[in-house]
């Protein structure tokens, strides 16, 4: 972060810290809760899979599944990159998420209208330098989580994700898909 982001973001990101939004993990906890080895060997098993300047995300992926984590958030926007590689591997206990996954997520759960979450959409799109479209994002967002998953278990975690939160996921995706398609 000290090399990426500027003052105001690790103001706010220490904030977070500070109220207990982020904990920070570091090696000496991992130790004290005897994961430290198996983290490492995460990382070994990762590294070969990343070139050196996704090691964040090698890291960030090690720490998930040592951890037991059950999805992870990166800023990974590149074409073949760890999100795209992680989606891929066969019985990964990791899901990662794309940040357009995660308003749809947002959405879905109505913490977000349609209007917001295209607004965002476009402003990290245009921020990134991305030309991407928000119908075909959402379009995969289906296939992934509802028509053709990578792996069954984003099926079963999407279907859970909206029984436990009373969400129509069919309903909510057509008012979003009418509001994209004026």
């Amino acid at each position: 972060m000290q090399n990426q982001a500027g003052q105001d973001i690790i103001d706010k990101f220490d904030k977070d810290v500070e109220t207990g939004k982020i904990e920070i993990i570091t090696d000496l906890y991992l130790k004290s809760i005897g994961m430290y080895r198996v983290f490492l060997q995460h990382v070994k098993d990762l590294r070969i899979l990343f070139d050196g300047g996704d090691l964040g995300e090698a890291y960030a992926i090690a720490m998930a599944k040592t951890l037991g984590c059950i999805c992870l958030v990166t800023d990974d926007i590149k074409e073949r990159g760890p999100h795209y590689t992680l989606m891929r591997i066969p019985d990964s206990e990791v899901i990662p998420f794309a940040f357009y996954e995660v308003l749809f997520l947002d959405f879905l759960e109505g913490r977000i209208s349609e209007v917001e979450l295209a607004d965002a959409f476009n402003a990290v799109c245009d921020l990134s330098g991305l030309v991407w479209d928000i119908k075909s994002k959402l379009k995969s967002f289906m296939r992934r989580f509802w028509k053709d998953p990578y792996s069954e278990a984003e099926k079963v975690w999407m279907s859970i994700f909206c029984s436990q939160k009373g969400i129509d996921a069919k309903a909510r995706i057509q008012k979003l898909w009418n509001y994209i398609i004026k």
